[in-house]
């Protein structure tokens, strides 16, 4: 799941866009099967961390520097159930 994040996070890529552009520009074009797995590895985070404070230190522990404020109001377990959506519709 870390470089599932790092690579939609990828420096320059969310800086100027919003999160379901960044989730497009990283996952839109990718194999099937691959976005299929990414959205498994999301609804396993999801399962693991069940609030948002979890899921925030989940990402904080490996580093990962994500603004989430911009997107809706800061709440990262939110971001996250809107990226499996989001990745979801691609793999259908």
């Amino acid at each position: 799941m870390v470089n599932v994040i790092g690579g939609l996070f990828y420096q320059g890529w969310y800086e100027d866009r919003s999160a379901d552009e960044t989730l497009e520009l990283a996952f839109a074009y990718r194999p099937l099967t691959e976005r299929e797995a990414i959205v498994r590895e999301i609804d396993g985070l999801l399962a693991a961390l069940p609030t948002t404070e979890d899921v925030g230190g989940f990402f904080l522990s490996f580093n990962v520097d994500i603004d989430f404020r911009r997107d809706l109001g800061g709440d990262v377990r939110a971001w996250l159930e809107v990226a499996r959506g989001v990745v979801r519709g691609f793999a259908s």
